[in-house]
């Protein structure tokens, strides 16, 4: 038989061997040359493989698949048709999810054209959906006042999660980085965030490859501290001595029950989509309201753009990292320190890390 007669799900059987389960692929090596593949981006495709692609097009040879079939395909999500639990289901999945699946069919077509197995791709005549992507609402000011108050406990029922949550409100890190913090990287005034913990276990990176120090708080870096007794050089999120960290399941359904406590039901933080990850838009939108430059806020969260990579916003001076801590402190609710003004300088805090400068690395050690 020759390969462009081969069945669609023969031909994936073999080509999702290439591209999301050997690492020594033709495919990944050709991708890993030219950019990053991620644990977390290959097990997605797998899954939308599995889900989405093959259950439709399985039994169709490769040069067969037209444009038309995949049109159609596309535009049956917003009601598709599938069996969950031995019974039939119709899901009425968003526009963004369909694109998604229907850029990792792309991909799969192009590698096909690569590799000379079809002559074009059908799916080049194929329109992307009308983006219908929810609006995500934030917490208002008073509500984040609210949520974490003087005695925690009025509203947390765990006080890890609470930590977690209060960093998270703080820093806009990602639930990875928050779980995969360790002791050994909190300083005197700072964090240093060079790694995550999620799926596919510790990674000692960041999402973005960037590793970042973000200046903190002295109550916040009191909290921390408070686990690393526990913990050591750890994983500062433990219940184990800091072998391995909690759940983000945990963390979630804390903040879900705190969001309860301050009034705010499962039906509407659902609506506004008040999640972990609403802390980032959280503190991205606060401290831009409170005055700090689109750059500052950008070194803090990790957040890469088109205007992050094209400029330098790497390096905050000591007055940068003033201004933080008074964004962080209002955030908190808590009055303004008074301090006694010093000349900036570079060179060693009395930790032994260097000065407040946030740097594009990949190496952990370079707190």
């Amino acid at each position: 038989m020759q390969p462009h007669n081969l069945p669609f799900l023969y031909y994936f059987q073999v080509n999702s061997f290439y591209i999301f389960l050997n690492n020594y692929s033709e495919y990944i090596q050709n991708q890993e040359s030219r950019g990053e593949i991620t644990d977390t981006y290959l097990s997605n495709c797998q899954k939308m493989l599995a889900n989405q692609i093959l259950p439709f097009f399985k039994d169709t040879p490769l040069r067969k698949i037209t444009s038309l079939e995949i049109n159609s395909w596309l535009l049956g999500f917003k009601n598709r048709e599938m069996v969950k639990g031995g019974e039939k289901v119709v899901m009425h999945y968003q526009n963004t999810y369909a694109n998604t699946v229907f850029g990792t069919l792309n991909v799969m077509l192009t590698e096909a054209v690569r590799q000379n197995l079809i002559p074009i791709n059908p799916c080049d005549k194929v329109k992307r959906l009308k983006n219908d992507k929810r609006k995500r609402e934030i917490l208002t000011p008073l509500e984040v006042k609210k949520l974490f108050p003087a005695n925690y406990k009025k509203v947390w029922n765990n006080e890890l999660a609470y930590i977690a949550n209060r960093l998270g409100s703080l820093t806009g890190m990602r639930i990875g980085e928050i779980l995969g913090l360790r002791g050994e990287y909190v300083y005197e005034k700072h964090i240093y965030v060079c790694g995550q913990y999620g799926e596919f276990g510790y990674k000692d990176y960041t999402k973005t490859k960037e590793n970042r120090k973000i200046p903190l708080m002295p109550e916040a870096i009191a909290l921390l501290k408070k686990l690393k007794i526990k913990n050591g050089k750890g994983f500062v999120f433990s219940l184990d001595g800091g072998a391995t960290p909690v759940s983000n399941t945990m963390i979630r359904r804390a903040l879900e029950d705190a969001l309860l406590a301050i009034g705010i039901s499962g039906e509407e933080a659902k609506r506004r989509r008040l999640t972990l990850h609403g802390w980032r838009h959280f503190v991205n939108t606060d401290m831009l309201r409170q005055g700090l430059t689109t750059e500052q806020v950008q070194a803090v969260t990790g957040h890469k753009s088109k205007q992050m990579t094209e400029g330098n916003y790497n390096h905050i001076d000591p007055t940068e990292i003033a201004d933080v801590i008074k964004a962080q402190r209002a955030i908190a609710g808590k009055k303004k320190q008074t301090a006694k003004k010093t000349a900036k300088k570079s060179g060693k805090e009395k930790s032994g890390t260097k000065t407040f400068t946030l740097v594009k690395s990949t190496g952990r050690r370079s707190a």
